[in-house]
This record gives C-alpha cells, sequence and structure tokens, in this order.
C-alpha cells in the first residue's frame, strides 16, 4: 500500500470518526433538551400546585380568589390585598410558564391546557380590574400575549367552571 492509499484510507477513517462524534453529540443534546423539559414541566407543576394546595386548604381564601375573578372592585381593601399577592404569584407562574414555552421547554400539548387556564382567568371582569392596574409589573411580551390572545371555549364565570354557588356557606 502506497503513502497515498495510506493517506486516503486515514482521509476517510478520520471523517467517519467525526460523523461518529456528531451522531453521538446530537445524541446526547437531545437527551440533555428532553431531560430540561422534563424537569420544567416538574416545577412548574409542583410550584403551581403548591400554590393550589394553599389555597385549598384555606376555603375563605379560595373562595376570595374565585369572588374577586368575578368583582375585584367590590373587595375590602384587605381583600383587595390579599388576592393581590394571590395574582402576583399566579400571574407570575403563568409567565414563567409563557416564557419556557416560547423557549421550548414545554411541549404545545402541555402548553396548552396551562394557557387554557390562564386565558380563562384573564377574561374574567374582576381580573381585568386587578390588571389594569398592576400590568406594568410582568414583561411587555407577556402583557402583549395575554392582550392578543383569545380563549378558544368561552367562560362565563368562574363560578361556572367549577360549578359552585357563591351564595352558598363554605
Amino acid at each position: 500500500m502506497s503513502f497515498e492509499e495510506l493517506g486516503s484510507l486515514g482521509e476517510l477513517l478520520g471523517s467517519l470518526a467525526v460523523l461518529v462524534s456528531l451522531v453521538y453529540l446530537a445524541l446526547q443534546i437531545r437527551r440533555s433538551t428532553e431531560a430540561a423539559r422534563t424537569s420544567t414541566y416538574q416545577s412548574v407543576v409542583s410550584d403551581f400546585g403548591a400554590l393550589n394546595r394553599e389555597m385549598a386548604s384555606t376555603p375563605d381564601l379560595a373562595m376570595l380568589f374565585a369572588n374577586a375573578l368575578e368583582d375585584y372592585k367590590s373587595l375590602s381593601a384587605s381583600e383587595k390585598a390579599r388576592v393581590s399577592q394571590l395574582y402576583f404569584a399566579v400571574f407570575h407562574y403563568f409567565e414563567n410558564m409563557y416564557y419556557q414555552y416560547q423557549k421550548g421547554y414545554l411541549e404545545p400539548d402541555v402548553w396548552q391546557g396551562w394557557r387554557r387556564l390562564m386565558l380563562a382567568y384573564y377574561s374574567r371582569p374582576g381580573f381585568q380590574s386587578w390588571w389594569a392596574l398592576r400590568q406594568d409589573v410582568f414583561s411587555e411580551t407577556f402583557s402583549n400575549f395575554l392582550r392578543d390572545e383569545r380563549i378558544d371555549k368561552p367562560v362565563t364565570s368562574y363560578f361556572d367552571i367549577t360549578q359552585i354557588n357563591p351564595e352558598s356557606p363554605p
């Protein structure tokens, strides 16, 4: 075998080694991306679940949240302060979900459910009263998304979707 043939064989083997390395790298990146998506989803569910558990364990807080979605203006100053903190928490979680979705860390079918919930809350008249006062603490991109998006399933009231009677005692 001549030096030219050995050189050509070396180039071929080198090219194959580069190709194998690129395939391996692509597989590692795919696994890493999937792990990041899984971690992001777990974090979203965990954070939002903790907030829901807190509201569920405090019945008056859950009803305050529900009432405020429909009529924020009628709340007392103390109730507005409590609800405002809840709205900040809930919508900062939603803003994070929106950001993670935009970056590709939440799958479209997972995002769809969160998007619907977010827009159901956003569409309520009581929330709109609060949002008009406080939207400036959220990113412009997120605010624009909420303003421009439309919910694909109409929500008549929070009480209708949860099938609770706001007049009944706790």
